[in-house]
């Protein structure tokens, strides 16, 4: 069954609950109301919810106290993959609130650490209970701040271009003018999007991964209609934005992660499998077993003296935090119609950030490419640095890599590197005297 969670409504008195619930429901919002059992809590936790509208007096089990009542709600409704949320005590003990929040930043646990909400406020039910529009008022003006309107906003127009999306490619599908004749226009449906998924993301690959391919495939279409929504709310809440008048006016927050935000953009770390060596953009690890020998016999240069090539006046020991890999940047079109080719990469290196800000800058030859941005993967940060005159097709008998990559790097990425990559083998030489 599909279920919307994005607003839900907990309370041990069903009369209460279906107060606020009503008032939703009446103006067209979908919500969902949890009548509070601590027998009888939900098996998962819930994923996708925006609005938790909860009360704070709930029955405790078996006596137990009030706060950790609450605060076992709370995990037990939300889930720690839920994302961003803003929680409304629908209450009667609002002079509680604080003490609540002290009692969960006393304790350092998921809780605290993995539920903590965008934004809390509250309705005092002493002041709305009765009073069925003034309630209705009150619930308007939350979901009305400028921070909250975005975030619902964004989520309408998001579902709304997904479902012009679908809409635009079913509308231009042949359909009968009689009703009940839905056999034949199933079966042209299902050749219409296999032949999406083929035609973009390649015969071999759409077979192996249909789902994917599908929704690789609908993309440009989904950004079209997101792109041309006509909405502006965004205009209004960035004020930074608005205010700024020149580039270095605006900056990320000092606790913002950029390398979080550059492995989001530019780091596919999920779809391994179906991806693999051979993909395109994959980032190859090298097998640590006679990697100094093996790399000898690859390259005719000891590793050392390549890296103090690429990487002038980097130490021994600044060496040692380096990763060598490789990356696989065979052409796109051959990739995605899984054409046979010849796997080639691209040797360099993942290194922690400052390697590269300890290079000496003057002697770094026009070969060397460092990607311009930091990015996390397993908790640490890294950079990615090539070397574009190491190109090499191993044998793919005698494959020096770990049998998986490390993540696979995103097309626009790849294009990137591949533009580079041209321009520096075609440059134009001469010899002078």
């Amino acid at each position: 069954m599909l279920v919307s969670n994005r607003i839900i409504v907990i309370d041990d008195n069903r009369d209460d609950l279906n107060t606020i619930c009503d008032i939703f429901h009446e103006n067209g919002i979908g919500c969902r109301g949890f009548v509070y059992d601590p027998f009888n809590l939900p098996d998962q936790p819930l994923t996708g919810i925006r609005f938790v509208f909860i009360d704070m007096n709930l029955n405790p089990a078996g006596g137990g106290e009030i706060k950790s009542s609450l605060k076992d709600a709370i995990k037990h409704f939300i889930s720690v993959d839920n994302g961003p949320y803003i929680l409304i005590f629908w209450t009667n003990r609002v002079e509680e609130i604080e003490d609540f929040i002290n009692f969960i930043n006393r304790d350092d646990d998921d809780v605290k650490l993995k539920l903590k909400p965008l934004h809390i406020t509250h309705i005092d039910k002493n002041e709305f209970i009765d009073s069925k529009d003034h309630l209705t008022d009150k619930i308007e003006s939350i979901l009305s701040s400028d921070f909250v309107k975005c975030l619902i906003k964004f989520d309408e127009t998001v579902l709304i271009a997904a479902k012009q999306t679908l809409d635009g490619i079913l509308n231009i599908i042949p359909f009968s003018d009689s009703w009940g004749e839905l056999n034949q226009h199933d079966q042209i449906c299902q050749e219409v999007f296999s032949k999406i998924a083929e035609t973009t993301y390649g015969l071999e690959h759409a077979k192996a991964n249909p789902d994917l391919a599908i929704k690789e495939s609908i993309v440009p279409i989904f950004k079209h209609n997101l792109l041309n929504n006509g909405d502006t709310y965004w205009a209004e809440y960035l004020a930074p934005l608005k205010n700024a008048r020149k580039s270095c006016d605006l900056n990320f927050p000092e606790s913002f992660s950029i390398e979080k935000l550059n492995s989001i953009m530019h780091l596919d770390c999920i779809h391994i499998p179906p991806h693999n060596i051979y993909s395109r953009g994959a980032v190859c690890s090298f097998l640590n077993q006679n990697f100094e020998s093996n790399f000898k016999k690859l390259f005719n240069i000891n590793y050392a003296d390549w890296f103090g090539l690429t990487f002038p006046a980097i130490t021994k020991e600044e060496r040692k935090t380096a990763v060598p890999i490789a990356v696989e940047f065979s052409a796109a079109c051959d990739f995605s119609q899984n054409k046979k080719r010849t796997n080639k990469y691209i040797l360099g290196i993942m290194c922690p950030p400052q390697l590269l800000e300890n290079v000496d800058k003057e002697k770094k030859g026009d070969y060397a490419l460092y990607l311009p941005f930091s990015f996390e993967y397993n908790s640490n940060k890294w950079r990615l640095a090539l070397n574009l005159n190491y190109t090499f097709t191993p044998i793919s008998a005698d494959l020096p890599f770990n049998e998986l990559p490390l993540f696979i790097l995103t097309k626009e990425l790849m294009d990137m590197i591949g533009y580079k990559y041209a321009s520096h083998i075609s440059r134009i030489g001469y010899t002078s005297f």
